[in-house]
């Protein structure tokens, strides 16, 4: 077991605690700090998905690793747009998954796109170079078929591993119960499109501007 009691957290969201791996400079652990709420507690005791009683609250760590796998399987050279999976752990902090660790140009854990737009003011040319990035990210998953249920700003980070290349590090893989897009061309690519129009739609780009759209990525 590895013992995080005098470790520092890096980060801290809703779901997650993110440690440095003791053991390994360029890996992270990321232990899942989420409570369900109470109705969601009786909804669970009434009907549980197989997912959910094999795995509680890590299933998405299931579905990422599925989705992970899967793009090894197919060999595709778009897998680099994704933090590498690195495996699992168990720490004095709970189950942890065990992910590449990406930076910033000075080492520090790399900012999420999301903290990156949130220093630029509307208007500002660099949120269109931004948005235009994330649009190369999601062709790229597109022609890779990756899956990526939940794309958004805050999944994005900027990684010095990759050359200042745009990387996901967190919602791999379709949370529905029935994911047709993992069967279905044509859905993947409805859900590829939808994703695309919200990116394009980022407040205080030139697009927006003009659109005039109330929706944040």
């Amino acid at each position: 077991m590895i013992d995080l009691s005098n470790s520092p957290v890096l980060r801290e969201s809703q779901n997650y605690r993110i440690y440095q791996h003791p053991d390994n400079s360029g890996a992270l652990l990321k232990v899942r700090c989420d409570k369900p709420g109470k109705r969601r507690l009786l909804k669970h005791r009434i009907l549980k998905r197989p997912s959910e009683l094999l795995y509680g609250n890590l299933r998405q760590w299931n579905r990422e690793a599925n989705e992970y796998l899967a793009a090894l399987h197919r060999g595709c050279p778009e897998i680099d747009c994704l933090a590498k999976f690195m495996g699992f752990a168990r720490t004095s902090e709970g189950p942890a998954l065990i992910v590449e660790k990406m930076t910033s140009p000075d080492g520090d854990l790399a900012m999420t796109v999301a903290e990156e737009l949130a220093e630029l003011s509307a208007g500002d040319p660099r949120r269109d170079t931004i948005r235009n990035e994330l649009l190369e990210l999601l062709d790229d998953l597109e022609r890779g078929r990756i899956i990526v249920g939940d794309f958004s700003a805050a999944n994005v980070v900027r990684a010095r591993e990759r050359n200042g290349r745009l990387v996901v590090v967190d919602g791999l893989g379709e949370r529905i119960l029935l994911p047709i897009t993992l069967y279905s061309n044509l859905a993947f690519k409805a859900s590829v499109a939808r994703r695309r129009r919200r990116i394009r739609r980022i407040p205080g780009t030139t697009h927006h501007a003009v659109q005039g759209s109330k929706k944040v990525v």
